[in-house]
């Protein structure tokens, strides 16, 4: 298939991420209160202070947020001997295909763990994604089939723009884990987003530790922001510009006149702007707060213009991209390390698993979205012990005791506290002559401070 193509839902939603599109026709009940990993096992690092906002002791308890329970079947999907798990996503509709190695990848962390004996002797038992086809009401029945056909433990992994899935998960107490481009992941005590809570709120910020770093060893801090044209895009962009502002960054000039999915025809006077923003000359970043088609037409227009800054997105990594000229020296944010950073014991592990165990699937954006939904589920399952039920579980997962996470491959997070919050971290890649390569290790601060 055109990776292009196949890639374009994926790299939208991971959009969202950075408050730049919005939800990408989010559905379901938003009226919800607004891994390094050592490959399985409970972290039981502290919490720092570092990346712990002071507001966070001012939320809800988990025992008061919707979805709490106590769990209508609190064995539901455990036997002696398994554990019954499902996962929901787009695998059909929309010209998309790319969420089927998210399935693929979970498949491959399960696997290891079965073929490990299990946790505490109880096998995973993986149903598979059910499709949602990218159609809402197929989205919620996909929620109702596992919780109350299939009867499973927990979904996972989560991977879809809609959240119409929840209603369902929540009346059946279904713990849920992905990676939360979806209301759904927000405010809900039964709903873990493996980086928190990444959609804009009150509660929400944007991470530029990447960004800083990126031009830290310049003097010219100068930043244009690139936006699309609806109300979600701005306030993404007026949000990102204020936190570049307050790292003491120079935001010389935003612009959010782009059109989602449609790269201007004649972006001429655009560049010519932005090539004249920093007083008369190109700024030393660009930071493209947009989707993949107008990064791609843009970045490479703005090259052909001959800008030689910092261009930077969000929407840029993935391995099956390295042979894209359009987005050759460009910048991408990515929220845990790449798997080009084989150095990394995490990394090294999930590399492993999905090659032995993934039927095929490729080393890419979305199988890694499947894998780490799976290994924080059964780094839950591990910490919550033999004697297990819905209810246990969840207790262990919102207590303060509970971290998935290292802070060097990928954000620590912490439970009640990330079901409002994203969790404060973020890396940077660079693509460079077909290859991609670690620019900015993981950098986690506190984007919530004043």
């Amino acid at each position: 298939m055109n990776p292009r193509k196949g890639l374009l839902p994926v790299l939208a939603a991971a959009l969202a991420l950075v408050a730049a599109c919005g939800s990408g026709g989010d559905g379901g009940d938003s009226s919800a209160a607004a891994p390094g990993t050592d490959a399985g096992t409970t972290a039981t690092l502290s919490r720092s202070s570092a990346t712990q906002p002071a507001t966070w002791k001012t939320l809800p308890v988990a025992g008061s947020l919707p979805c709490s329970g106590p769990s209508p079947d609190p064995t539901r999907g455990i036997t002696p001997t398994s554990i019954k798990v499902g996962g929901i996503g787009t695998l059909s509709g929309g010209g998309t295909s790319t969420y089927q190695e998210a399935d693929l990848g979970a498949q491959a962390r399960f696997a290891r763990e079965n073929a490990a004996g299990g946790v505490f002797g109880r096998k995973i038992d993986y149903t598979g994604m059910v499709d949602d086809a990218q159609n809402a009401q197929q989205n919620a029945d996909a929620g109702k089939k596992l919780a109350e056909n299939e009867k499973v433990f927990a979904a996972a992994p989560v991977t879809t723009t809609m959240a119409g899935y929840v209603d369902a998960l929540c009346k059946n107490v279904v713990p849920a884990f992905g990676w939360s481009f979806n209301s759904g992941f927000c405010g809900r005590a039964n709903t873990f987003g493996f980086t928190g809570c990444l959609l804009p709120d009150k509660f929400n910020s944007i991470q530029v530790g990447p960004y800083v770093e990126l031009l830290s060893k310049s003097s010219d801090k100068s930043v244009v922001l690139l936006g699309v044209d609806n109300a979600s895009a701005k306030q993404g962009v007026t949000d990102t510009k204020d936190a570049l502002e307050r790292a003491g960054l120079d935001v010389v000039m935003t612009n959010t006149t782009l059109q989602y999915g449609q790269p201007p025809s004649d972006p001429s006077s655009l560049v010519r702007q932005i090539m004249t923003a920093n007083h008369g000359k190109p700024p030393a970043l660009i930071y493209h707060v947009t989707d993949f088609v107008n990064v791609t037409a843009l970045a490479q227009t703005l090259t052909a213009a001959g800008y030689q800054g910092i261009q930077t997105s969000s929407v840029g990594y993935d391995p099956r991209l390295t042979g894209l000229e359009a987005l050759n020296k460009t910048y991408t944010a990515v929220q845990w390390l790449p798997f080009e950073e084989t150095a990394n014991p995490t990394v090294r592990q999930m590399t492993d698993d999905i090659n032995k165990y993934g039927k095929g699937a490729k080393l890419s954006l979305t199988s890694a979205m499947g894998w780490i939904s799976a290994d924080m589920l059964i780094s839950g399952l591990k910490a919550t012990g033999k004697d297990l039920t819905v209810d246990k579980f969840l207790s262990t997962m919102n207590s303060p005791d509970y971290h998935y996470g290292d802070g060097i491959f990928i954000a620590q997070s912490t439970w009640p506290e990330n079901h409002f919050y994203g969790a404060p971290c973020s890396a940077s890649t660079q693509l460079k002559d077909g290859h991609y390569s670690l620019a900015v290790p993981l950098v986690c601060n506190n984007p919530y401070a004043e």
